[in-house]
């Protein structure tokens, strides 16, 4: 089940891309959480170890269906989320989409794509709110792919990047209305001096 739009996070509204370069550095510096389905059995299996049994991977398995290895992160890029710790369930949830979950060289935690070619800002906010998450802002100008059904689904994101887009909208006007405040005191203050 989705969790309700009205129940999301909001600290990752802010959130924009920072540049990795995840060729380098794999266990040392970062690490990355992965799941796949088993295709024997079809259950949800971490995959970050490469190709093995299930039952290699599960212990309490005894499916002899092989999962398919993790790619981990591809395109150099780190989405960070905010006050999230790394958990392997999360990655579970995350099966279905072309993102892992990354531990980077300061213990943050956040999102990578583990495939790329087009524009896949449907699945990056799809991610954050399977996770908790209102999608970042900069991800919420969805493209209008042809073969993309308004499911609900589609609808849960739209509804998601809406929301994010009136929370940084309310903000941006709360901080307008702060400045206007300060503008106005140093304002007073200066007359004040050159009386």
């Amino acid at each position: 089940m989705l969790p309700k739009v009205e129940d999301l996070s909001c600290a990752c509204v802010d959130v924009k891309p920072t540049s990795v370069d995840w060729s380098e550095g794999h266990g040392e510096r970062w690490t990355f959480l992965e799941c796949s389905h088993c295709d024997k059995c079809g259950a949800i299996v971490d995959s970050t170890m490469g190709e093995e049994k299930h039952c290699q991977i599960d212990l309490k398995s005894t499916c002899d269906g092989y999962v398919s290895p993790g790619e981990g992160p591809m395109m150099n890029y780190f989405y960070s989320v905010d006050g999230y710790a790394a958990d392997a369930e999360d990655a579970a949830k995350l099966v279905d989409l072309p993102v892992c979950i990354v531990t980077d060289p300061d213990g943050s935690d956040g999102l990578a794509f583990t495939g790329g070619g087009m524009d896949l800002s449907w699945e990056i906010c799809e991610a954050y709110m399977i996770l908790g998450y209102l999608p970042p802002v900069h991800f919420a100008d969805l493209p209008a792919y042809s073969s993309k059904k308004l499911d609900e689904r589609a609808k849960w994101v739209i509804a998601g990047c809406m929301r994010s887009c009136e929370i940084a909208a309310r903000w941006a006007t709360d901080r307008a209305k702060t400045l206007r405040a300060l503008r106005a005191s140093m304002a007073a203050k200066s007359a004040k001096r050159s009386a």
